[in-house]
Protein backbone atom coordinates (compact mmCIF):
# COMPACT_ATOMS: atom_id res chain seq x y z
CA UNK A 1 0.00 0.00 0.00
CA UNK A 2 2.01 2.99 -1.20
CA UNK A 3 1.89 6.03 1.14
CA UNK A 4 0.06 4.96 3.35
CA UNK A 5 1.32 3.07 7.31
CA UNK A 6 2.22 -0.51 7.75
CA UNK A 7 -1.03 -2.38 9.17
CA UNK A 8 1.36 -3.17 12.63
CA UNK A 9 2.06 0.25 12.79
CA UNK A 10 -1.54 1.47 12.83
CA UNK A 11 -2.26 -1.17 15.57
CA UNK A 12 0.38 0.61 18.04
CA UNK A 13 -0.58 3.88 17.09
CA UNK A 14 -4.52 3.31 18.25
CA UNK A 15 -3.19 1.10 21.32
CA UNK A 16 -1.23 4.08 22.22
CA UNK A 17 -4.08 6.51 21.87
CA UNK A 18 -7.01 4.48 23.71
CA UNK A 19 -4.30 3.14 26.49
CA UNK A 20 -5.66 4.32 29.78
CA UNK A 21 -3.77 6.79 31.70
CA UNK A 22 -2.54 5.58 34.60
CA UNK A 23 -1.13 7.82 36.86
CA UNK A 24 2.05 7.15 38.54
CA UNK A 25 3.22 7.31 42.39
CA UNK A 26 4.14 10.83 42.35
CA UNK A 27 1.16 12.30 40.93
CA UNK A 28 -0.99 10.55 43.44
CA UNK A 29 1.22 12.13 45.91
CA UNK A 30 0.44 15.56 44.79
CA UNK A 31 -3.37 15.39 44.18
CA UNK A 32 -3.47 14.12 48.47
CA UNK A 33 -1.00 16.94 49.00
CA UNK A 34 -3.11 19.49 47.00
CA UNK A 35 -6.29 18.01 48.78
CA UNK A 36 -4.48 18.88 51.97
CA UNK A 37 -3.77 22.47 51.67
CA UNK A 38 -7.09 23.53 50.92
CA UNK A 39 -8.86 21.09 53.56
CA UNK A 40 -6.35 23.83 56.09
CA UNK A 41 -7.25 27.30 54.44
CA UNK A 42 -11.06 25.79 54.12
CA UNK A 43 -11.54 25.85 57.82
CA UNK A 44 -10.58 29.43 58.71
CA UNK A 45 -12.95 30.27 55.91
CA UNK A 46 -15.78 28.73 57.80
CA UNK A 47 -14.93 29.78 61.34
CA UNK A 48 -14.70 33.39 59.76
CA UNK A 49 -18.20 32.90 57.98
CA UNK A 50 -19.64 31.81 61.37
CA UNK A 51 -18.42 34.55 63.20
CA UNK A 52 -20.01 37.35 60.41
CA UNK A 53 -23.37 35.31 60.98
CA UNK A 54 -22.99 35.43 64.86
CA UNK A 55 -22.33 39.65 63.84
CA UNK A 56 -25.86 39.51 61.61
CA UNK A 57 -27.58 38.31 63.94
CA UNK A 58 -26.34 40.23 66.86
CA UNK A 59 -27.11 43.49 64.81
CA UNK A 60 -30.54 42.42 63.82
CA UNK A 61 -31.56 41.66 67.56
CA UNK A 62 -30.16 45.45 68.62
CA UNK A 63 -32.37 46.61 65.56
CA UNK A 64 -35.66 45.37 65.94
CA UNK A 65 -35.40 44.86 70.07
CA UNK A 66 -38.31 47.00 72.04
CA UNK A 67 -37.16 50.06 73.80
CA UNK A 68 -36.34 50.29 77.30
CA UNK A 69 -38.68 51.13 79.86
CA UNK A 70 -37.17 54.09 79.91
CA UNK A 71 -37.56 55.53 76.38
CA UNK A 72 -41.08 54.27 76.29
CA UNK A 73 -44.06 56.79 76.11
CA UNK A 74 -46.62 55.58 79.02
CA UNK A 75 -50.17 56.27 77.54
CA UNK A 76 -52.21 56.90 80.97
CA UNK A 77 -55.49 54.30 81.42
CA UNK A 78 -58.48 54.86 80.70
CA UNK A 79 -61.35 54.81 83.59
CA UNK A 80 -62.10 51.35 83.69
CA UNK A 81 -66.22 50.58 83.23
CA UNK A 82 -68.07 50.71 85.78
CA UNK A 83 -71.44 49.33 85.55
CA UNK A 84 -73.80 51.05 88.24
CA UNK A 85 -77.01 50.56 89.72
CA UNK A 86 -78.96 53.81 89.99
CA UNK A 87 -81.70 53.39 92.32
CA UNK A 88 -84.72 55.01 91.52
CA UNK A 89 -86.29 57.90 93.20
CA UNK A 90 -89.45 57.34 95.41
CA UNK A 91 -92.15 58.96 94.42
CA UNK A 92 -94.98 60.64 96.46
CA UNK A 93 -96.12 58.07 98.89
CA UNK A 94 -99.44 56.13 96.68
CA UNK A 95 -101.94 54.44 98.47
CA UNK A 96 -101.83 50.56 98.46
CA UNK A 97 -102.68 48.64 95.23
CA UNK A 98 -106.34 47.69 94.61
CA UNK A 99 -107.66 45.02 96.40
CA UNK A 100 -106.32 45.62 99.84
CA UNK A 101 -105.64 47.88 102.99
CA UNK A 102 -101.88 48.41 102.92
CA UNK A 103 -99.40 46.34 105.20
CA UNK A 104 -100.95 46.13 107.91
CA UNK A 105 -98.06 46.57 110.44
CA UNK A 106 -97.37 43.02 110.10
CA UNK A 107 -101.16 41.86 111.35
CA UNK A 108 -102.13 40.27 107.91
CA UNK A 109 -100.66 37.60 106.44
CA UNK A 110 -98.44 38.29 103.64
CA UNK A 111 -100.39 35.72 101.20
CA UNK A 112 -99.95 35.35 97.73
CA UNK A 113 -96.97 33.03 95.36
CA UNK A 114 -96.23 35.88 92.95
CA UNK A 115 -92.76 36.51 92.56
CA UNK A 116 -91.92 40.12 92.14
CA UNK A 117 -88.59 40.63 89.78
CA UNK A 118 -86.82 43.60 91.80
CA UNK A 119 -83.29 45.01 91.57
CA UNK A 120 -83.67 47.28 94.23
CA UNK A 121 -86.16 47.01 97.70
CA UNK A 122 -88.97 48.70 97.38
CA UNK A 123 -89.26 52.14 99.72
CA UNK A 124 -90.57 51.85 103.01
CA UNK A 125 -94.22 52.38 103.02
CA UNK A 126 -94.75 55.49 104.57
CA UNK A 127 -97.65 55.41 107.29
CA UNK A 128 -98.34 59.25 106.97
CA UNK A 129 -101.85 59.77 105.56
CA UNK A 130 -102.13 60.94 102.34
CA UNK A 131 -103.09 64.56 101.64
CA UNK A 132 -106.56 65.27 102.46
CA UNK A 133 -107.37 62.25 104.79
CA UNK A 134 -106.64 61.85 108.42
CA UNK A 135 -107.32 58.59 110.71
CA UNK A 136 -110.59 60.08 111.66
CA UNK A 137 -111.62 61.36 108.01
CA UNK A 138 -110.79 58.62 105.41
CA UNK A 139 -111.51 58.57 102.26
CA UNK A 140 -115.01 57.65 100.79
CA UNK A 141 -115.67 54.32 101.47
CA UNK A 142 -118.31 53.19 98.89
CA UNK A 143 -115.82 51.52 96.36
CA UNK A 144 -115.89 48.05 94.44
CA UNK A 145 -113.37 45.95 93.71
CA UNK A 146 -110.59 44.94 94.66
CA UNK A 147 -109.63 47.46 97.67
CA UNK A 148 -110.51 50.55 98.11
CA UNK A 149 -108.69 53.81 96.86
CA UNK A 150 -108.78 55.59 100.51
CA UNK A 151 -107.43 52.26 102.50
CA UNK A 152 -104.45 52.89 105.04
CA UNK A 153 -102.75 50.68 107.08
CA UNK A 154 -104.86 47.98 108.83
CA UNK A 155 -104.26 48.49 112.76
CA UNK A 156 -103.43 45.32 115.00
CA UNK A 157 -106.50 43.15 115.50
CA UNK A 158 -107.61 42.24 119.37
CA UNK A 159 -108.07 39.07 118.75
CA UNK A 160 -107.03 35.85 116.29
CA UNK A 161 -109.29 34.55 114.92
CA UNK A 162 -111.83 37.27 115.16
CA UNK A 163 -114.50 37.48 117.84
CA UNK A 164 -118.13 37.10 116.39
CA UNK A 165 -118.97 39.50 113.87
CA UNK A 166 -115.99 41.28 114.50
CA UNK A 167 -115.00 42.99 111.04
CA UNK A 168 -112.73 45.92 111.82
CA UNK A 169 -111.15 43.76 114.68
CA UNK A 170 -111.19 45.94 117.61
CA UNK A 171 -112.60 43.55 119.42
CA UNK A 172 -116.12 45.18 119.30
CA UNK A 173 -119.29 43.25 116.97
CA UNK A 174 -119.83 45.53 113.97
CA UNK A 175 -123.46 45.60 112.15
CA UNK A 176 -123.80 44.27 108.69
CA UNK A 177 -127.32 45.79 107.03
CA UNK A 178 -128.59 46.44 103.66
CA UNK A 179 -128.97 49.40 101.76
CA UNK A 180 -130.47 48.84 98.09
CA UNK A 181 -127.78 46.96 96.67
CA UNK A 182 -124.88 48.28 98.80
CA UNK A 183 -123.84 46.07 101.86
CA UNK A 184 -123.06 48.56 104.70
CA UNK A 185 -120.94 47.75 107.93
CA UNK A 186 -121.28 49.89 110.53
CA UNK A 187 -117.47 49.69 111.86
CA UNK A 188 -117.48 50.14 115.93
CA UNK A 189 -114.01 51.03 115.02
CA UNK A 190 -114.46 55.23 114.16
CA UNK A 191 -118.23 54.35 114.21
CA UNK A 192 -118.94 55.00 110.30
CA UNK A 193 -119.88 52.73 108.37
CA UNK A 194 -118.16 51.59 105.04
CA UNK A 195 -120.03 49.58 101.71
CA UNK A 196 -119.89 47.86 98.91
CA UNK A 197 -122.36 48.35 96.06
CA UNK A 198 -123.07 45.24 94.23
CA UNK A 199 -125.30 46.06 91.19
CA UNK A 200 -126.44 42.78 90.42
CA UNK A 201 -127.35 41.62 93.89
CA UNK A 202 -130.55 39.50 94.13
CA UNK A 203 -133.10 39.81 96.51
CA UNK A 204 -133.96 38.61 99.42
CA UNK A 205 -130.09 37.52 100.18
CA UNK A 206 -128.38 35.26 103.01
CA UNK A 207 -124.72 36.41 104.22
CA UNK A 208 -122.19 35.29 107.18
CA UNK A 209 -120.21 37.18 109.07
CA UNK A 210 -116.81 34.69 110.12
CA UNK A 211 -113.01 35.05 109.83
CA UNK A 212 -112.28 32.80 107.35
CA UNK A 213 -108.28 32.87 107.43
CA UNK A 214 -108.01 33.87 111.10
CA UNK A 215 -106.30 36.91 110.47
CA UNK A 216 -108.09 38.78 113.71
CA UNK A 217 -110.66 40.62 110.90
CA UNK A 218 -113.76 38.65 110.29
CA UNK A 219 -115.12 38.61 106.63
CA UNK A 220 -118.52 39.21 105.34
CA UNK A 221 -119.79 36.33 102.70
CA UNK A 222 -122.95 37.53 101.02
CA UNK A 223 -125.02 35.81 98.02
CA UNK A 224 -125.23 37.59 95.52
CA UNK A 225 -127.72 35.31 93.16
CA UNK A 226 -129.05 32.09 92.87
CA UNK A 227 -129.29 30.37 89.12
CA UNK A 228 -130.40 26.32 88.35
CA UNK A 229 -129.27 25.21 91.85
CA UNK A 230 -126.12 27.25 92.05
CA UNK A 231 -125.59 29.89 94.54
CA UNK A 232 -122.82 32.61 93.93
CA UNK A 233 -121.18 34.67 96.53
CA UNK A 234 -119.25 37.78 96.93
CA UNK A 235 -116.38 38.14 99.57
CA UNK A 236 -116.01 41.81 101.68
CA UNK A 237 -113.08 43.12 103.70
CA UNK A 238 -112.24 45.18 105.91
CA UNK A 239 -109.53 47.51 104.19
CA UNK A 240 -108.55 49.49 107.00
CA UNK A 241 -109.60 53.38 107.61
CA UNK A 242 -113.44 52.98 107.40
CA UNK A 243 -113.16 51.40 104.39
CA UNK A 244 -115.03 48.03 103.23
CA UNK A 245 -113.81 46.52 99.48
CA UNK A 246 -115.22 43.20 97.62
CA UNK A 247 -112.04 41.10 97.13
CA UNK A 248 -111.06 39.47 93.88
CA UNK A 249 -109.03 36.90 92.55
CA UNK A 250 -105.52 38.15 91.88
CA UNK A 251 -103.85 37.89 88.13
CA UNK A 252 -106.46 36.78 86.50
CA UNK A 253 -107.48 33.02 88.55
CA UNK A 254 -110.75 31.64 87.48
CA UNK A 255 -111.77 31.64 91.22
CA UNK A 256 -115.26 31.22 92.11
CA UNK A 257 -117.29 31.44 95.25
CA UNK A 258 -120.35 29.30 95.03
CA UNK A 259 -122.33 26.19 95.78
CA UNK A 260 -124.59 23.75 94.71
CA UNK A 261 -125.24 20.79 92.10
CA UNK A 262 -126.23 20.57 88.49
CA UNK A 263 -126.16 17.84 86.91
CA UNK A 264 -122.73 17.52 85.58
CA UNK A 265 -121.24 20.75 87.12
CA UNK A 266 -121.10 21.38 91.32
CA UNK A 267 -119.32 24.01 93.51
CA UNK A 268 -119.13 24.29 97.37
CA UNK A 269 -116.40 26.26 99.86
CA UNK A 270 -114.90 26.23 103.05
CA UNK A 271 -113.05 27.97 105.87
CA UNK A 272 -112.03 26.79 109.28
CA UNK A 273 -109.62 29.91 110.31
CA UNK A 274 -107.05 28.29 108.74
CA UNK A 275 -107.95 29.60 105.18
CA UNK A 276 -111.04 29.58 102.36
CA UNK A 277 -111.03 26.20 100.14
CA UNK A 278 -113.10 26.51 97.22
CA UNK A 279 -114.47 23.10 95.39
CA UNK A 280 -115.73 22.19 91.91
CA UNK A 281 -116.28 19.35 90.81
CA UNK A 282 -118.11 17.47 87.45
CA UNK A 283 -119.40 14.38 86.58
CA UNK A 284 -120.74 12.20 83.46
CA UNK A 285 -123.36 10.30 85.59
CA UNK A 286 -124.86 12.72 88.51
CA UNK A 287 -123.30 9.91 91.02
CA UNK A 288 -119.97 9.97 90.93
CA UNK A 289 -117.49 13.85 91.00
CA UNK A 290 -114.38 14.70 89.84
CA UNK A 291 -113.14 17.34 92.46
CA UNK A 292 -110.71 19.94 92.28
CA UNK A 293 -110.15 21.60 95.59
CA UNK A 294 -108.22 25.09 95.41
CA UNK A 295 -106.66 26.71 98.59
CA UNK A 296 -107.11 30.24 98.44
CA UNK A 297 -105.07 32.95 100.72
CA UNK A 298 -107.36 36.13 101.68
CA UNK A 299 -104.52 39.16 101.04
CA UNK A 300 -104.73 42.71 100.65
CA UNK A 301 -104.45 42.27 97.18
CA UNK A 302 -106.96 39.96 96.50
CA UNK A 303 -107.87 36.45 96.45
CA UNK A 304 -104.56 34.16 95.58
CA UNK A 305 -104.88 30.47 94.27
CA UNK A 306 -102.54 28.17 95.90
CA UNK A 307 -102.16 24.27 96.78
CA UNK A 308 -104.58 22.38 94.71
CA UNK A 309 -105.79 19.00 95.03
CA UNK A 310 -108.11 15.96 93.59
CA UNK A 311 -110.33 13.73 94.32
CA UNK A 312 -113.42 11.42 93.38
CA UNK A 313 -116.59 11.75 95.98
CA UNK A 314 -119.79 10.02 95.59
CA UNK A 315 -123.36 9.21 97.80
CA UNK A 316 -123.57 11.44 100.58
CA UNK A 317 -120.27 12.90 100.46
CA UNK A 318 -121.87 14.80 97.35
CA UNK A 319 -124.16 17.10 99.47
CA UNK A 320 -121.44 17.83 102.16
CA UNK A 321 -118.91 19.39 100.22
CA UNK A 322 -120.84 21.13 97.66
CA UNK A 323 -122.12 23.41 100.50
CA UNK A 324 -121.37 26.52 102.28
CA UNK A 325 -119.16 25.86 104.93
CA UNK A 326 -117.99 29.14 105.85
CA UNK A 327 -119.74 30.26 109.53
CA UNK A 328 -123.69 30.61 109.81
CA UNK A 329 -125.71 32.16 106.85
CA UNK A 330 -128.97 34.51 108.02
CA UNK A 331 -130.88 36.52 106.44
CA UNK A 332 -129.62 40.04 105.33
CA UNK A 333 -131.74 42.76 105.54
Amino acid sequence: MNGGLEPEELTRLLRAAVEPIRPSPDALHQIRAGVERRRWWRMPLMATGGVVMAALIALAFVAVRPQSSSEQVVEPAGPPLVSSMVEPTAGPSAGPSVGGGGAGGGTRPSGGTRSQHTTTPPPATSSTPRPGTTASSPAASATTGQGGSGSLTLPSPSHRPALANDVDGDGTADTVRLNGTKVEVVFSRGGKPGSVDLPNLQLPTIHAVVDANGDGFAEVLVRTSSRDNIDEYALLRYAAGGVLSQAQAVGGSALRIASGVREDSAFGFQCDGSGLRLISGTSSDGISYQTVTTAVQITPDGLVAGQVTQDVVTGSSVGTLFAPSCGTFSALS
